[in-house]
């Protein structure tokens, strides 16, 4: 495979959100693609919010991390790592919040007669030092026209 072979995939990103007494879920389904560089799975994807704005997102998986780059009007450099704490800017148009996620788990699973993958991850987040929220990020692709 060539550096630069990209794989045109369907992307579905879920995020559940859980603090104290609530629970939320933010699901994006969108075109993306998926080139591996090395060990690197690297899936990008562009993401539509709620007023339209397009939100681009560069989701590279390696072995010992994971990196979510979100880049628009919301931009974002979150980096996750098996169970350490690592530190974030989340930047939107009403200002910018300070992110500390910590990271407890992070799987990947990747099928390799069809293209496919599965991330999951599950972290704690804190935002500018409120309380903690628990976080369930689960990332399917698969290549397009593949059922």
């Amino acid at each position: 495979m060539m550096a630069e072979d990209r794989t045109l995939v369907r992307v579905r990103l879920e995020t559940e959100i859980k603090d104290e007494d609530q629970k939320q879920n933010i699901v994006v389904d969108e075109p993306g693609d998926y080139v591996q560089k090395g060990d690197a799975h690297i899936i990008r994807f562009t993401e539509k919010t709620e007023d339209e704005a397009k939100v681009d997102n560069l989701v590279t998986i390696h072995p010992d991390k994971v990196i979510i780059r979100r880049t628009g009007p919301i931009r974002m450099n979150q980096v996750f790592r098996e169970k350490q704490s690592t530190e974030s800017v989340y930047h939107h148009q009403y200002g910018k919040f300070h992110l500390q996620t910590t990271t407890k788990t992070i799987s990947f699973e990747e099928s390799n007669d069809v293209l496919k993958g599965m991330l999951k991850i599950n972290y704690d987040l804190e935002v500018n030092g409120q309380q903690k929220q628990r976080h369930r990020l689960s990332l399917r692709f698969k290549e397009e026209g593949q059922s």
